[in-house]
C-alpha cells in the first residue's frame, strides 16, 4: 500500500492572535513532565483517525476510532502572558500524551492541539501556512484490498485549569471512495484520478478553524481540482477497486456537477453527478462515488518509431507491442519497395521490414506504416533512399529538415542548425530573428554531443575532414559543380558535390551522375539572426576552429568560382549562425 500525501493550507485565523504572538520551540530536554488525555469524537458525523473495513459491499463500511501505537501530535501551548510554544506529545498508554519537557506547565492556560505531526508546524510562516499548522492529509489505496488506513487531519482545543487537559479531536477533512469497477477481461492500471466540482466551488484550500468551539470556516481557498496521482493502481478483470481522495469540507447547489476523471491504461474516464438539492461533504464523512466502469484498451506500440536506413536495399526488424489483435498498413503506392513479413497478429510481434533499392540515384521516398488495434494506432516513418556512397563514404542525399528526420527531396534546404544545437530554425520572416534563438558570441563544447546532433538515428554532423574528402581540400583539387535550376530541374540553385567539376555540372535532378545536390539555403546571422545570404550552398560541420571558441569550420559555394572550403580555415559566421546539416552515416 502506498501513501499519497494531500496539504491544506492553515489561515491565519487557526490560533487567537497567532499572527500577534511568536511561536518558539523550546530546546529539547528543557522544562518539566507534561500529559493529558486526548479522545477521537465517536459521533458517526464526526467519526476522525479511522481505519476504513469494507466487509461484503462498499455500502457498508465499519468505523474503528482509535489511536494507534507511535501516534505524535503538535501541540501549542498558549501561556498566561500569551507567549507560545510548540511541543511534540507522544502516545503512552490508552489516550495519554505525554511530553517530558513542557517549559513552566503551571503557566499553560489553553492548549491547541494538531494531528498528524510536522516538524514544519514549528515554523511561524512554514510550507503549511501562517503559524506552520499542518493539515496534510494522508490517504491510502490499496486497489482491489478489502481495507484502508486513512489519516485525516485532526484538530482539538483544550482549556487548561490546574494543570489537567482533557482534549476532544475533530475531524477536520471530507473523504471521498472512488469505485472503479473493471468491467473488461485484462487487468487494468489506475494513474491517477482528479475530481472538481466547478470553478466556484473551493475542492483544498485554506480554511479557518475556531478552536475554541471546533467551528470550520471556509475562506479564500486556491484550489479547484482534488488530484490523487496513483502508485499501484491495478484492478483485475471483474474486480472493483477502492481509491480514496481527501478535501476540505464544501458545499455544492442544487443543479451543480460533481466530475470525477479515473484515467486508467491511458485513457480517461469521466463521471458527472448532479447535485439534485443543496448538498454539503462535511468533514468525517465518507462518500461514495460509484459504478466508474473501466473496460481495458487494447494498446499498440513500435520499435522504433523512424528509421533511415543506410543501406541501399535490405531488411531490419521492428518491434510490435500490443495487448490485442492488430492490423497493418502502409502509404499507398510503398509497395513495390516496401515489404512486411506479417501485417497482422494478436500480441506481440517481431515484423521484418525489407526495403527494395529505388530507381534512379535522386529518388528518395518516404512512407508511413501504421500498426492499430481496436482503440489506439503507433505511426511508424521509414524514410528509404537518402543513402549514396561518395568516396567511400556513405551521405545523405537531402539536408536534415525537423530534428532527427531529413527533408523531404534533395532540393529542400530544410531547417538551419546553431552549432551543437538540436533547434531547427526556420527562414519564414527573414528581416527578423526567430523568437528565443540564441544570438552573439559565446564559448562552447569541444565536440558536437551526440545527443544534441539533429541527424536521424545511424547518422551524424560530418568533420571538417569528411567534407574536405567531399568537396576537395584546396582550390587545386575541388570535387564539386555549380548548377542552375534552368538545365539542373531542381527547384533551386546549388551545387553537385563529389564529382569532377565537369561531370558535376552535368547532373540534373533525375540522375545526380553519383553525386549529392546541396541547395543554396543561406544561413541566420548570429549576431541580429536575420536570414541572409540565401544565394549560398552552406554546409556546417562538427570541427571548431580551434579548442578555445565556438566557430566551426563551413562550407559555403556560390559558383564554380566563388566558394570557400573547409580547408581555407575559415569559420563562416562562428558561434550563433544558423546553417543546414547535411549528414554522413556513422559506419559503411
Amino acid at each position: 500500500m502506498k501513501k499519497l500525501l494531500f496539504s491544506i493550507a492553515a489561515a491565519a485565523a487557526m490560533l487567537v492572535s497567532c499572527s500577534e504572538k511568536e511561536i518558539t520551540v523550546p530546546e529539547t530536554g528543557s522544562g518539566e513532565p507534561f500529559s493529558f488525555h486526548a479522545s477521537i469524537l465517536a459521533d458517526k458525523a464526526q467519526d476522525t483517525k479511522t481505519t476504513l473495513t469494507i466487509e461484503g459491499t462498499a455500502e457498508e463500511p465499519q468505523y474503528k476510532v482509535a489511536w494507534d501505537e507511535g501516534d505524535q501530535l503538535s501541540v501549542v501551548a498558549v501561556y498566561a502572558d500569551e507567549t507560545r510554544k510548540a511541543y511534540q506529545f507522544t502516545k503512552g498508554d490508552g489516550d495519554i500524551f505525554s511530553c517530558e519537557s513542557v517549559e513552566n506547565p503551571g503557566d499553560i492556560k489553553a492548549l491547541n492541539v494538531f494531528y498528524p505531526y510536522d516538524k514544519n508546524q514549528h515554523d511561524m510562516d512554514g510550507e503549511f501556512g501562517r503559524a506552520g499548522m499542518s493539515f496534510g492529509m494522508n490517504a491510502v489505496q490499496n486497489g482491489t484490498d478489502d481495507a484502508t488506513h486513512i489519516d485525516g487531519p485532526l484538530y482539538g482545543y483544550a482549556q487548561v485549569a490546574d494543570g489537567q487537559a482533557s482534549v476532544a479531536m475533530a475531524h477536520a477533512s471530507t473523504l471521498f471512495d472512488i469505485q472503479v469497477v473493471n468491467n473488461g477481461d485484462s487487468d487494468i492500471s489506475v494513474s491517477k484520478i482528479s475530481m472538481t466540482a466547478g470553478e466556484e466551488t473551493y475542492l483544498m484550500g485554506g480554511f479557518q478553524i475556531n478552536p475554541r468551539n471546533g467551528e470550520l470556516k471556509l475562506t479564500n481557498a486556491k484550489y479547484y481540482i482534488s488530484e490523487l496521482t496513483v502508485t499501484d493502481g491495478t484492478v483485475k478483470a471483474g474486480q472493483t477497486g477502492h481509491f480514496y481522495i481527501t478535501t476540505t469540507p464544501f458545499g455544492m447547489t442544487a443543479g451543480s456537477e460533481l466530475t470525477v476523471t479515473v484515467t486508467a491504461s491511458g485513457e480517461d474516464y469521466i463521471v458527472k453527478k448532479n447535485m439534485e438539492r443543496d448538498v454539503t461533504f462535511a468533514a468525517g464523512k465518507v462518500n461514495h462515488v460509484t459504478s466508474i466502469a473501466v473496460s481495458p484498451v487494447a494498446s499498440v506500440s513500435v520499435i522504433p518509431e523512424y528509421m533511415a536506413p543506410s543501406f541501399v536495399s535490405g531488411s531490419f526488424d521492428i518491434s510490435v507491442e500490443a495487448d490485442g489483435p492488430w492490423t497493418a498498413t502502409q502509404t499507398e503506392g510503398s509497395e513495390s519497395w516496401l515489404h512486411l513479413s506479417e501485417t497482422s497478429g494478436d500480441s506481440d510481434a517481431t515484423v521484418s521490414v525489407t526495403l527494395d533499392a529505388l530507381t534512379g540515384d535522386s529518388n528518395v521516398q518516404t512512407a508511413y506504416v501504421t500498426f492499430s488495434t481496436a482503440d489506439r494506432e503507433a505511426v511508424m516513418t521509414i524514410q528509404h533512399g537518402y543513402a549514396q556512397e561518395v568516396n567511400g563514404h556513405i551521405w545523405a542525399k537531402a539536408n536534415v529538415g525537423e530534428p532527427d528526420m531529413f527533408a523531404s527531396s534533395p532540393d529542400d534546404p530544410g531547417l538551419l542548425y546553431q552549432y551543437g544545437s538540436k533547434v531547427g530554425w526556420n527562414r519564414e520572416n527573414p528581416e527578423q530573428a526567430p523568437e528565443g534563438m540564441p544570438l552573439g558570441d559565446k564559448s562552447g563544447p569541444a565536440v558536437w554531443a551526440e545527443e544534441n546532433d539533429p541527424c536521424p538515428t545511424g547518422w551524424r554532423v560530418p568533420t571538417r575532414e569528411e567534407v574536405e574528402s567531399l568537396v576537395g581540400a584546396s582550390h587545386e583539387s575541388v570535387t564539386f559543380g555549380w548548377v542552375e535550376t534552368s538545365q539542373s530541374g531542381f527547384l533551386v540553385n546549388g551545387a553537385v558535390l563529389g564529382l569532377k567539376n565537369s561531370v558535376a555540372k552535368t547532373a540534373t535532378k533525375d540522375n545526380m551522375n553519383g553525386g549529392i545536390f546541396l541547395p543554396c539555403s543561406g544561413n541566420r546571422s548570429k549576431s541580429h539572426g536575420k536570414y541572409q545570404n540565401g544565394d549560398m550552398a552552406t554546409m556546417t560541420t562538427a570541427t571548431r576552429t580551434n579548442a578555445n571558441n565556438w566557430d566551426s569550420y563551413k562550407l559555403t559555394i556560390t559558383s564554380d568560382t566563388k566558394y570557400v572550403l573547409p580547408g581555407d580555415n575559415w569559420g563562416w559566421d562562428g558561434t550563433n549562425a544558423a546553417l543546414p546539416v547535411r549528414c554522413i552515416a556513422d559506419t559503411k
